[in-house]
């Protein structure tokens, strides 16, 4: 799974994607996001989350939600996932955003694994069924 990018400032293992979704799974921290992934997938958290590899395309942008990646920060971030891609050959990409889908689909298509793309579970109007639908379309691509 691709995320869009990562904002704020966090702690110790919090500032990695692997220790934030361990402590999410542990309870040590909240993620309305990453709890509503999980359930648009028809899966308990901790079954889709230790089911999965996930990163976020742009690493950090800033100090909040509202800061979004710049142009510069989508181009830099194409060699990181060429290399991701090629070191962990996933069975298959869902990425969520549609802003960055411009950047990192391109980049998945040129390795021939199939993705999947979303608007971001953040998004506005965006709900469970059109999430999930997106999850579904992704396993069927990558079966």
């Amino acid at each position: 799974m691709l995320g869009e990018s990562w904002y704020g400032d966090f702690p110790d293992d919090l500032v990695t994607d692997d220790g934030y979704i361990r402590a999410y799974l542990a309870g040590r921290v909240t993620d309305a996001m990453y709890t509503r992934i999980a359930n648009a997938c028809d899966l308990e958290r901790k079954e889709f989350w230790e089911s999965i590899m996930f990163t976020n395309f742009v690493q950090c942008v800033g100090a909040t939600r509202d800061c979004r990646p710049k142009t510069e920060q989508y181009i830099s971030a194409c060699p990181r996932l060429a290399h991701l891609l090629d070191d962990h050959a996933p069975h298959g990409v869902w990425i969520l955003g549609l802003e960055q889908s411009a950047y990192s689909a391109p980049v998945v298509a040129r390795t021939g694994i199939p993705y999947e793309v979303s608007a971001h579970p953040t998004s506005f109007g965006m709900n469970k069924a059109t999430l999930g639908a997106s999850w579904k379309a992704l396993l069927e691509k990558a079966q």
